[in-house]
C-alpha cells in the first residue's frame, strides 16, 4: 500500500511520523511526505530518503497578525496541492500528526475519502486535531487525558511513536572529537530553540567545562548565529542549530537540559537518559509543566521552572543530582513499542474494512 504523511513546524510533529514511515516501510508499504518547501519537515523526511512533495501551508498565528489575512488563501491552495498529490499517487492512507502542516493533507484525505489517521502527542490536543477528529478513521493518543477532549473520535492510545535506535542514524562521539567515557551534557530547547535556556547556558558554560562536562549545545536555527561565534572555539563543546541525529546524541548523553514536550519527554525514557526539564511557559493549559512534574515524580527528572533559572540556579541543580538513582529508575520504565501498536492498528483497519 502507499502512504502520504503531513507533518511540520517542529520536531514532535515530524519524528512521530518519520518512525510510522520507517515502520512500514520496513514491513513493504511506500511512503511519501507533504509538507512546506524548504522546511524542517523536508530535510528531515530527504534524510531519511522519503519522496517528498510540496504545498505551501501557513500557520495561523494566535496573536492579531497581518499574515492571518492570508491564511484562507494558503489553506484552500495548499488543500488543492495535498489532493493532486494524492490522488496522482495513488494513496490508500494518509497519516497525520497535527499541526498546520497536517491540516490541509487531512483535510484532502477526508474530501476524497481515504482513510486518514492521526496521532496526538500532547495531553491537550491542538487546534487541527479537535477539528479534524470526528473525520478521522483513526485517532491516536499519548494521554489517557487527552479523551476528555476529543468525545466524538475514535481514540486508541498506545503512547508516542518514537525512532528505533539503528546504526544508521547513530551517532558517535569520535565524529565531533569528544572522548568516550567522559560525562556529556546534551542542552537543547527544542528542535526550534529556546531563547531564555540558551542565554542561560551562555552564562554557565564556562563552569561547566570547567567542571569536567563535554557539552552537545543545540541552539536552533534562530539563536544560533548569535551563540556560535563567540562559543565555536571551546574545547568540549559542540554548538549547531539542529540535528537530524539528536535522540542518538541522547543515548550517548549522561543529562540532559531540555524543554517538557510529550515527544522529547518519549525520547529521553527509551535512552535511559536523566534530564533536567524546563517547561515552555507558554504552552496550551501549561501542559509542560504538567508534563515535567510527572517526570519528577517519578524520579528521572527535576523541574526547574523557567521563571526561576539563571546560571547559578541551574549550576548547583546539576550538582545536586543523584544520576545513577534517577538512571537506576529509568531502566525500571517499560518499552516504547507505539510504532508497532500503531502499525499493526492501521494494517488491521484494512483488513477489517
Amino acid at each position: 500500500m502507499r502512504f502520504a504523511f503531513g507533518a511540520g513546524g517542529t520536531g514532535g510533529h515530524i519524528i512521530p511520523a518519520l518512525a510510522m514511515a520507517d515502520e512500514l516501510s520496513l514491513q513493504g508499504h511506500e511512503c511519501i511526505f507533504i509538507g512546506n518547501k524548504n522546511s524542517m519537515e523536508e530535510r528531515l523526511a530527504l534524510v531519511h530518503k522519503y519522496r517528498f512533495l510540496t504545498i505551501r501551508v501557513q500557520k495561523l498565528y494566535r496573536n492579531l497578525s497581518l499574515s492571518n489575512l492570508l491564511f484562507p488563501y494558503y489553506l484552500a491552495s495548499s488543500i488543492l496541492e495535498s489532493r493532486k498529490h494524492l490522488s496522482s499517487n495513488k494513496i490508500d492512507g494518509v497519516f497525520t500528526t497535527g499541526g498546520f502542516v497536517a491540516g490541509p493533507v487531512a483535510l484532502a484525505a477526508i474530501s476524497l475519502k481515504i482513510p486518514c489517521f492521526l496521532h496526538e502527542s500532547n495531553s491537550y490536543p491542538g487546534l487541527t486535531t479537535r477539528h479534524l477528529a470526528r473525520y478521522l478513521s483513526r485517532l491516536y493518543i499519548s494521554f489517557e487525558d487527552t479523551r476528555k477532549y476529543l468525545k466524538k473520535a475514535e481514540l486508541r492510545n498506545f503512547g508516542i511513536p518514537i525512532l528505533k535506535h539503528v546504526e544508521s542514524y547513530a551517532f558517535d562521539l569520535s565524529e565531533i572529537a569528544f572522548k568516550k567515557g567522559k560525562k556529556t551534557l546534551l542542552i537543547t530547547g527544542g528542535s526550534q530553540g529556546s531563547l531564555a535556556i540558551n542565554n542561560v547556558i551562555a552564562s554557565a558554560i564556562t563552569v561547566l567545562l570547567e567542571d569536567g562536562w563535554q557539552i552537545l549545545w543545540q541552539t536552533g536555527r534562530s539563536s544560533f548565529a548569535e551563540f556560535y561565534p563567540q562559543n565555536k572555539s571551546r574545547e568540549g563543546l559542540y554548538i549547531f542549530d539542529f540535528h537530524p541525529r539528536l535522540a542518538s546524541m541522547m543515548r550517548i548523553s549522561d543529562l540532559a537540559i531540555t524543554r517538557a514536550g510529550a515527544m522529547t519527554i518519549a525520547e529521553l525514557e527509551d535512552a535511559r537518559l536523566p534530564a533536567i526539564l524546563i517547561p515552555l511557559p507558554t504552552a496550551a493549559d501549561n501542559h509542560q509543566y504538567y508534563n515535567a512534574l510527572a517526570q519528577k515524580k517519578k524520579g528521572v527528572a527535576e523541574l526547574l521552572v523557567q521563571s526561576e533559572m539563571g546560571a547559578q540556579t541551574l549550576l548547583a541543580l546539576i550538582k545536586s543530582l543523584s544520576l545513577p538513582n534517577m538512571k537506576e529508575k529509568l531502566d525500571t520504565l517499560p518499552e516504547n513499542t507505539a510504532v508497532l501498536d500503531i502499525t499493526k492498528d492501521i494494517l488491521n483497519f484494512y483488513k477489517e474494512k
